[in-house]
């Protein structure tokens, strides 16, 4: 049998769940016109192909990678929201091969990319088009940095910094718009227990979701499916002759 386009790096399965675009969560990413101010405002991109392990232990979160088409080398996804999710503008390169990694675009942020395109057409084309995409995360020695473990704290931080973030942007930066100065110290402080409350709910919300285990039919050998039968594959490649190197 042709060996597997893409293997897990921890357990060396290749049963994986695909998130792309014809994934709930993927879609409203694309659709989401408030989402168009993460790619604006944020510089925050998603790959278009995200695989999370069927056969790994662990939380939903610790079994999600993104792999790169070129070179095939598989990336810890939360390894790259903790340290480069924001700032992408222009996408994210594979830390292995320097290759682009295909990245969703919000339909609403392409609209507004149409209309303001004469202003940043010409200084893309002739200062940023040629530059090399920023890595997803930086190697240490070669290899890609350990994550952390996801604890309780990490729902508790993850929530924290959501919670800061929306009152920093509906509560601080209104307070300081003309108009509202009168207004300012109620917005403030109205909005403070709002958002608190907001990014319990958020990291709440994160754990359920992120926090996942996967069902015990799921915990099987790599390459064998709960019923007993060859695992489900994300296609072969007759052309590598055996498995990829992984990260």
């Amino acid at each position: 049998m042709s060996a597997p386009l893409y293997t897990c790096p921890k357990c060396k399965g290749s049963d994986f769940k695909q998130w792309k675009l014809s994934h709930p969560l993927i879609l409203h990413w694309v659709l989401n016109p408030g989402l168009a101010f993460n790619e604006l405002a944020l510089g925050q991109r998603l790959p278009k192909l995200q695989l999370v392990c069927r056969t790994c232990e662990g939380a939903l979160m610790e079994r999600a990678y993104v792999p790169c088409p070129t070179c095939r080398h598989m990336h810890w996804g939360r390894l790259w929201k903790r340290t480069r999710a924001f700032g992408n503008w222009r996408g994210i390169a594979c830390p292995a091969c320097g290759a682009a990694i295909p990245c969703l675009w919000n339909v609403f942020y392409l609209l507004i990319l149409a209309v303001t395109s004469p202003i940043w057409a010409l200084p893309y084309f002739l200062h940023f088009r040629g530059k090399p995409l920023r890595p997803m995360y930086d190697l240490v020695d070669g290899l890609p940095p350990k994550p952390p473990a996801v604890t309780r704290k990490t729902w508790i931080l993850m929530g924290a910094g959501w919670g800061v973030l929306m009152w920093v942007i509906m509560s601080l930066l209104p307070a300081l718009w003309p108009p509202a100065k009168e207004r300012a110290l109620w917005i403030l402080v109205v909005g403070f227990p709002v958002w608190a409350l907001g990014g319990l709910a958020f990291g709440f919300l994160m754990w359920l979701f992120l926090g996942r285990r996967p069902r015990r039919g799921h915990n099987v050998e790599p390459g064998a499916s709960p019923t007993g039968g060859s695992a489900t594959r994300l296609g072969n490649s007759a052309a590598t002759g055996g498995p990829p190197s992984v990260n």
